[in-house]
């Protein structure tokens, strides 16, 4: 046996007796950037995101509440998974003997595995959900505010209606009759007065 075989077995034989502190070891490097790259996301959300999502037409501010309502929960789960696999369960216990102590490392190694897997897929899903919720915010359409109501008064009378358009010196005016509805073109020309009234 060469010497370059003899220590790949030595080391190979110390590999498996380090099994579960190698898995600990990767568990603790995903949950620090799981918390890294969790933080790093909501800055950037907060310091690019729309200001407000209450201008967004409905059913969109509910939308973009829920992804990221649901992307808290799936992250705050992914956290939590990669903890359990780092730091394992409080209150683990094994026999002290050479048979009890070797299954409980394998059973345990498989276990942490298990739970980085499932931070992982949940960290993915996460992000996803986030990514959902700022394109949902930054893209979808504004509610259009009601137009003003106004008052104009004319040398023929007043009239009291919404103000749906003003320019080219004419200036509409959407008119209300019970169900009915009646849309005036006045001259700016002729109007007297045009105040903005909170009922007609």
């Amino acid at each position: 046996m060469t010497s370059d075989r003899w220590h790949w077995g030595q080391k190979a034989q110390l590999l498996k007796f380090n099994q579960l502190e190698a898995a600990r070891r990767q568990a603790d490097s995903w949950r620090t950037g799981l918390t890294g790259v969790t933080a790093l996301l909501s800055a950037v959300l907060v310091v690019k995101g729309r200001d407000n999502v209450s201008t967004l037409a409905p059913p969109y501010p509910l939308l973009v509440l829920l992804c990221f309502l649901a992307a808290l929960a799936v992250l705050v789960v992914a956290t939590l998974s990669a903890l359990r696999a780092a730091s394992g369960v409080p209150g683990d216990e094994c026999l002290l003997t050479a048979e009890d102590l070797e299954a409980w490392s394998k059973a345990e190694t498989a276990e942490v595995y298990s739970w980085i897997t499932v931070a992982r897929r949940l960290t993915v899903s996460g992000l996803c959900l986030i990514a959902t919720g700022a394109a949902v915010a930054w893209l979808a359409p504004t509610h259009l505010a009601d137009p003003p109501l106004v008052r104009i008064e004319l040398p023929a009378g007043p009239i009291c209606g919404r103000m749906t358009q003003l320019g080219d010196r004419i200036v509409r005016i959407e008119v209300t009759h019970g169900r009915s509805r009646t849309i005036h073109a006045l001259p700016l020309d002729s109007a007297i007065t045009l105040d903005v009234v909170a009922a007609c």
